[in-house]
């Protein structure tokens, strides 16, 4: 048994990627939430109505309802786009996008489904799903389940797996805004956007009716329209990180092998 002490400087935050219609960018939200825009990119000349916003830990995931198109642009954000996906004929209005880790969950409002395309990206349809009681918007994954959300019933929804008919959790946000157009996952809350008070969201959990947070940004852009967080690793247990180192605290670690970047969070929070 080999004993030995690691200075760690670990205290991280995260932001909030966002889509915004009405000027046609994507935006990087200080935290969860204040009123400070840390990044903005304008991708009008792609894609003149971008929609869902996702990050895989490297690059920005979006979609494009203009051109029908799955994107990945370099970075939070650049110009460059790295990878696109034509899904025409697929589904014409392509909505939320996120990624599990392996592959790229998206939402359709032409044929109201959630769809799982193969790595990100090809033309492969790994699977998808019926939805079409609601119309959905925004979609993420927590590693395991799919959450998504629906303009027609004012719903998050929380689907069993990669996808099934199985609903596991919804709850009801018509009384705090009646049009959900994205929805994502930190860990532990459930970032939301919403287009009818063009607000952003954080509700308690998977989920509950406690809104523990709200930032309005129609002074920004109002059209909010879908949202994620750069915390992959606390929504589906993977991934680079994106920090802002702030604090130091020396841990004792016992014995050898490799650490996760999530097990070290975890011993770090533990002395803190």
């Amino acid at each position: 048994m080999i004993r030995f002490l690691k200075k760690v400087s670990q205290t991280c935050y995260y932001d909030t990627p966002w889509t915004g219609n009405q000027a046609d960018k994507l935006y990087l939200q200080s935290g969860q939430f204040d009123s400070a825009l840390k990044n903005s990119e304008y991708v009008g000349g792609v894609e003149s109505n971008p929609t869902g916003i996702s990050w895989d830990g490297t690059d920005t995931l979006w979609t494009g309802s203009v051109t029908d198109k799955l994107f990945r642009t370099s970075g939070q954000f650049t110009s460059l786009v790295k990878d696109s996906e034509s899904i025409t004929g697929i589904d014409n209005n392509p909505q939320g996008i996120s990624y599990d880790g392996t592959d790229t969950p998206w939402t359709g409002s032409e044929a109201r489904k959630l769809y799982r395309t193969s790595g990100q990206f090809t033309s492969t349809i790994k699977d998808s799903e019926d939805v079409s009681a609601s119309l959905p918007t925004g979609i993420s994954s927590d590693g395991t389940d799919t959450p998504w959300c629906g303009v027609i019933t004012n719903k998050l929804y929380l689907t069993s797996g990669k996808f099934t008919s199985t609903i596991k959790e919804s709850e009801d946000i018509s009384g705090v805004d009646d049009a959900p157009s994205g929805v994502s996952y930190n860990g532990t809350d459930t970032p939301w956007s919403g287009l009818e008070a063009d607000k952003l969201y954080l509700t308690s959990g998977q989920f509950t009716s406690t809104i523990k947070e709200s930032e309005a940004v129609g002074g920004v852009d109002t059209q909010p329209n879908d949202i994620c967080t750069n915390d992959i690793d606390g929504r589906i247990g993977v991934g680079p990180q994106v920090y802002n180192i702030s604090r130091s605290n020396t841990i004792s670690l016992v014995g050898g092998g490799v650490f996760s970047m999530a097990n070290l969070k975890r011993l770090v929070n533990k002395k803190s």
